[in-house]
C-alpha cells in the first residue's frame, strides 16, 4: 500500500482526510508545526498533501484587540450586505448578481483579515514544499485547501506543486483520482527528464481534460 502524507495545523481535518484516502493508502498525519519533524525523519512516502494556508513554523498567532474589532466590523458588515440584498425586490437579476458578487468580495476580505491575524498565509504552505522538494525532489507534492483560490492554483503549479485540489469541491472518489492521476505525471519519464535538467513542471490532472 502506498504512504500518503496529510499535513495540516487542523486536527479535525486530518481526520477528516483519513475518511477520503484510509483505506487507499498507509496514511500518515503531520499534525503542523508541532509534528514537523515527522515529514523529514519517516522514509518511504509516496505523495505529500498539504494544506496551503497554514501557520508560520512557530505556530498560530493570538489575534490583537484591533484584530478583533477590525474582523467583527468586516463581519457586521457583511451580514448587512446581504440582509439588504434580499430584502430589496426592486434590483433586476443582473443587480442582483452584481451585488452578490460585491458581497462575496467582501466576505473573502473579512476572511483575510482572520487569515491573517491568525498568521496563516499560503507563503507557509509554498515555503513547506519549496522544503520538501529539496529533501524529497522524487515525492510528488499536492495542496489540499479549503481557501485555495484561482489565484493560489497558478501560484502553487509554478511553485512545483503537481495539482491543487479545493476541500469540499469534489466526491472522494474524484479526490482519489486526482491523487492517483498527481502521482503517475509525476513519475513520468518525460516529467522526470524535464526535473532531472532543473526545469520546473508546471502541470496539473483535471479529470476529463
Amino acid at each position: 500500500m502506498l504512504r500518503l502524507v496529510f499535513i495540516d495545523d487542523d486536527q479535525t481535518e486530518l481526520e477528516a482526510f483519513r475518511g477520503i484516502v484510509g483505506d487507499f493508502y498507509d496514511y500518515t498525519t503531520v499534525h503542523w508545526p508541532v509534528e514537523s519533524a515527522k515529514l523529514l525523519s519517516s522514509p518511504g512516502t509516496n505523495i505529500f498533501v498539504s494544506d496551503l494556508y497554514l501557520p508560520p513554523s512557530s505556530g498560530d498567532i493570538i489575534p490583537t484587540a484591533p484584530q478583533r474589532d477590525a474582523a467583527a466590523r468586516a463581519a457586521k458588515q457583511v451580514a448587512e450586505h446581504f440582509s439588504r440584498l434580499c430584502a430589496d425586490t426592486s434590483r433586476d437579476d443582473k443587480g442582483r448578481l452584481q451585488e452578490t458578487m460585491k458581497g462575496i468580495s467582501e466576505a473573502y476580505a473579512m476572511l483575510k483579515l482572520q487569515w491573517t491575524a491568525l498568521g496563516q498565509s499560503p507563503d507557509h504552505g509554498i515555503a513547506l514544499l519549496a522544503e520538501l522538494k529539496a529533501h524529497r525532489p522524487e515525492v510528488p507534492f499536492v495542496f489540499y485547501s479549503r481557501k485555495i483560490t484561482p489565484e493560489d492554483v497558478i501560484r502553487v503549479l509554478q511553485a512545483g506543486a503537481v495539482d491543487a485540489i479545493r476541500k469540499g469541491a469534489l466526491k472522494n472518489e474524484e479526490v482519489l483520482a486526482r491523487l492517483a492521476s498527481a502521482q503517475e505525471i509525476h513519475n513520468r519519464e518525460d516529467v522526470r527528464s524535464i526535473r532531472a535538467h532543473g526545469l520546473n513542471v508546471n502541470v496539473t490532472a483535471i479529470p476529463g481534460a
